[in-house]
């Protein structure tokens, strides 16, 4: 399998919420391990963003942030996964002291440790900006990505509470980005409509969207998207739980696949959603009966959309061929 947006601070495991408690002497609360998961009577994006507070007050330091992030390869490699890029805010894991790049460079530092020995396994890191801070701040996200753009950081990202805070506000930290020619990944069209998702296209220079559930798939949509070939990141299970989407069946991905848009499948945040990319083929195979053709073009096109180099793409892709009877079989009898 392969994840290509996969939150890290909302992705520690149930271990790890206890290791770290019990290292900084802290409550993890009354109700845990149910506060570390969206409640099924979650009415928005923003209420499903709160599941964060909890993770990232463990994640101040730069022993938790490497050790969280060397966790999380090690469960994901366990899982049969062949690939995964796992993203973050550094912006986020300042309020003890700790600057970005000690949060970059702890992640780094974990995400190394963890694939140490894994020879069919390989990672990435992505930088998140965020939509409610200052453009200083996100400016400095973007500058550490290319800092540390050959040291397993592949690209950035925009990440937080789309209504209230429009792609139109970010265009100049994202001229910056691809000044510096970063890859870019986009968080657009989950609570909001298809002009969202048009915007960070033709405006904030993404190469994917995280999300897009929401684009209008007029005919001038899909010929931008087809000449620019981006690739966007589905997670259905969060849409779901943010009320983006009502069911599984609401899920567009049969029609992005009839227009050759490259779609993929992916957890979002394997805690808070309670969840893995596993569990959301399944999901979506008992709506849409997948062929294994389909589940390997799927899979492929996370190969292809993905922001690691050639070479790694082809050992993925001779990887996947190898393993895609086994991932069909799982999605199929998964429960």
């Amino acid at each position: 399998m392969i994840d290509l947006h996969l939150h890290l601070d909302g992705s520690l495991s149930e271990e790890d919420f206890r290791y770290l408690a019990n290292r900084q002497n802290k409550k993890l609360g009354s109700d845990f391990p149910n506060n570390t998961h969206v409640p099924d009577g979650c009415t928005s994006l923003e209420e499903y963003l709160s599941k964060f507070d909890l993770p990232l007050s463990f994640m101040q330091d730069e022993f938790s942030i490497a050790y969280v992030t060397s966790s999380l390869v090690d469960r994901l490699y366990k899982l049969g996964f062949i690939y995964a890029e796992i993203r973050f805010a550094p912006q986020l894991h300042t309020l003890k002291g700790m600057s970005q790049e000690d949060a970059v460079i702890s992640a780094i530092a974990g995400l190394n440790n963890g694939l140490k020995g894994k020879t069919d396994f390989d990672a990435n890191l992505i930088l998140c900006t965020m939509r409610q801070a200052d453009y200083q701040t996100n400016l400095e996200t973007i500058v550490l990505a290319e800092k540390y753009c050959k040291s397993k950081v592949v690209a950035v990202d925009m990440a937080g509470p789309e209504a209230f805070h429009t792609g139109d506000f970010y265009i100049q930290l994202f001229e910056e980005a691809k000044k510096r020619n970063l890859n870019i990944t986009i968080h657009a069209g989950e609570a909001c409509g298809s002009s969202e998702v048009e915007n960070a296209i033709k405006n904030l220079h993404a190469q994917r969207i995280g999300h897009g559930i929401h684009l209008n798939l007029s005919m001038d949509n899909i010929k931008l998207i087809q000449e620019k070939r981006i690739g966007f990141e589905f997670c259905p299970t969060s849409n779901l739980q943010t009320k983006s989407l009502s069911s599984y069946n609401d899920v567009p991905i049969k029609d992005f696949l009839r227009f050759g848009i490259p779609v993929t499948v992916n957890s979002d945040n394997m805690t808070c959603s309670n969840t893995n990319v596993l569990h959301e083929f399944a999901h979506l195979n008992k709506v849409f009966k997948f062929s294994k053709y389909e589940l390997s073009q799927l899979l492929n096109n996370s190969i292809d959309i993905s922001f690691t180099d050639i070479k790694t793409k082809e050992k993925l892709r001779k990887l996947l061929s190898q393993r895609i009877d086994s991932f069909y079989l799982q999605v199929i009898s998964d429960k």
